[in-house]
């Protein structure tokens, strides 16, 4: 049996997971469900929202990774 992942590549393959999962969502097949312009959010409308809201994530996991890691 192998030995469990140290944290720090634990983090990295959570990173991994999240950058795919974006990848996935903002994509062709994955935008679809909300390639809307109504609702407004804020003044714009929801798709782009929806890229904003996958940029904002991927700049705090960045943050997280930059924290976390070792000197």
């Amino acid at each position: 049996m192998p030995p469990p992942p140290s944290s720090g590549r634990r983090r990295a393959l959570l990173a991994t997971l999240y950058f795919v999962a974006m990848a996935v969502a903002v994509t062709f097949p994955g935008v679809i469900p909300f390639n809307r312009i109504r609702p407004f959010v804020f003044g714009v409308p929801f798709v782009l929202v929806w890229y904003l809201a996958w940029v904002a994530g991927a700049l705090l996991v960045f943050f997280a990774l930059y924290r976390t890691e070792d000197p």
